[in-house]
């Protein structure tokens, strides 16, 4: 019996840690509006409504396995299709505190807002983790976007784990909706000052974090086939404005120097010449008063969007080698 009961703490111990390891990283999933006419309603701080997921590739990630509108996914929102948004959330744990960034979309991936929040443990009350507001981190809507809070708890489910809750006011504890995320295989892409001011603020030094908990932006490499002669881009800091400085490179010749990234964007054009294949870069020159930097990227090639969050740190550099099928080379 004392076998068995030895046996049994350990597996509860290794499912506890287990669990407590799986909170950092990507979620993806769904936002649900209450309908209109419903009590609880309110004019919903999300860009968008619902609609479906598109085609349209999306930019650093790599291939979701799950459906965001699927009726498990549903299930857990307790919405119907015309009432999501889809979303992505990102964590970053440390010493039991966590900072998180949920992003919004359009139904057409071409817009997005960003929030960023610090999570706390709530383990006395139904739902376990609190998503205190922040700040507004982008906007690309014309509608002005309004901070709340998120509830919820961990779940853990024979398919994985899920994060379901509420979304709320932050000041009269008015439910908006509710939310349902599911782990994604992808990198996290916070901004690394927002990341070290977290760790400022509650006094926690990322030297004495274990490695696994040390966040180490992963660097940005992709590869893009376009018909386009010319690449339309812009880019707005999606942390701090502290006066960071990047400087943008194509095929090794200076296109743009100096750029501070602010919360307004910043516009510039790549021409891409008559060279079949293109090398293009974005490098940071200098960080601002806190460390790190990163900006949220858009890229329009013809009727193609695609979006970046760039992650990065002084003299580190975002690249893509970009290949133009109608070139006078490529002939």
């Amino acid at each position: 019996m004392r076998i068995l009961y030895i046996v049994f703490i350990g597996l509860t111990f290794l499912s506890t840690n287990s669990a407590a390891q799986d909170k950092t990283g990507v979620w993806r999933g769904i936002v649900a509006f209450f309908p209109p006419g419903n009590s609880s309603s309110q004019m919903a701080a999300l860009p968008s409504i619902g609609g479906e997921v598109r085609s349209s590739r999306r930019a650093n990630q790599v291939p979701i396995r799950i459906n965001e509108n699927s009726p498990a996914m549903r299930f857990y929102a307790n919405a119907s299709p015309e009432f999501l948004t889809n979303a992505k959330l990102e964590i970053i744990e440390a010493d039991e505190r966590m900072l998180a960034q949920l992003t919004s979309y359009s139904d057409d991936y071409k817009l997005v807002t960003m929030y960023q929040f610090y999570v706390r443990p709530t383990p006395k009350e139904f739902y376990k983790y609190h998503l205190q507001a922040k700040s507004i981190l982008v906007n690309e809507t014309i509608r002005k976007a309004d901070l709340f809070d998120l509830r919820g708890s961990f779940i853990h489910t024979d398919s994985g784990t899920v994060f379901r809750g509420i979304w709320e006011d932050p000041f009269g504890r008015r439910r908006f909706g509710n939310f349902a995320f599911q782990a994604s295989e992808e990198a996290i892409t916070i901004n690394p000052e927002l990341w070290h001011g977290f760790l400022k603020k509650n006094g926690i030094d990322e030297a004495a974090l274990a490695p696994e908990r040390q966040f180490k932006p992963t660097p940005l490499f992709d590869t893009l086939v376009t018909d386009a002669p010319a690449i339309f881009a812009n880019l707005v800091d999606n942390g701090l404005t502290d006066q960071d400085t990047l400087s943008v490179w194509l095929n090794g010749r200076l296109i743009e120097d100096d750029i501070v990234p602010g919360k307004k964007p910043f516009y510039f054009r790549i021409n891409l010449g008559e060279e079949e294949w293109n090398h293009f870069t974005i490098r940071c020159k200098s960080e601002g008063k806190e460390k790190g930097t990163g900006v949220h990227l858009n890229l329009q090639l013809q009727d193609v969007q695609l979006k970046y969050n760039l992650a990065l740190y002084q003299y580190h550099q975002a690249e893509w080698v970009i290949r133009r099928k109608n070139s006078v080379k490529s002939k």
